[in-house]
């Protein structure tokens, strides 16, 4: 049943569309995670956070506060990168795994008609010999 969905000619012309899109996102979600490791590297120096704390109380927790962010765009990013490898394998082990489900299926019938036919010549080749 699914076969004969996904064979409709819409769905071809969608996919190149959606495939677009998904590499359009991963590219964001790359420049993402590289701007908060950028960023982490940023507010996690330490020299960074000593002099902020001879100027200005308040400044540590900004800085603190921004550590926090950037850590958490970090974590998001990298997170969502890894469910994108994570779920791109599983889709393509998927459409193999259909693939070769179909050529198997194939294949069986094709065995079944060839068995069925050498049954049928036998029987015909000993009533030949009778």
């Amino acid at each position: 049943r699914w076969q004969k969905i996904f064979t409709i000619p819409l769905w071809s012309k969608l996919a190149v569309f959606w495939n677009k899109m998904f590499l359009t996102t991963i590219i964001l979600l790359i420049v993402l995670f590289l701007d908060a490791v950028r960023e982490v590297r940023k507010y996690s120096a330490v020299h960074v956070t000593e002099k902020a704390v001879n100027i200005n109380t308040n400044a540590f927790d900004h800085i603190q506060m921004k550590l926090f962010r950037s850590q958490r765009n970090l974590y998001l990013s990298g997170f969502s990168l890894f469910l994108w490898l994570v779920l791109r394998r599983t889709v393509t082990l998927l459409t193999e795994l259909a693939k070769a489900m179909a050529s198997h299926a194939a294949l069986e019938t094709q065995v079944i008609n060839a068995t069925e036919a050498a049954k049928k010549y036998m029987a015909e080749n000993e009533k030949l010999q009778e």
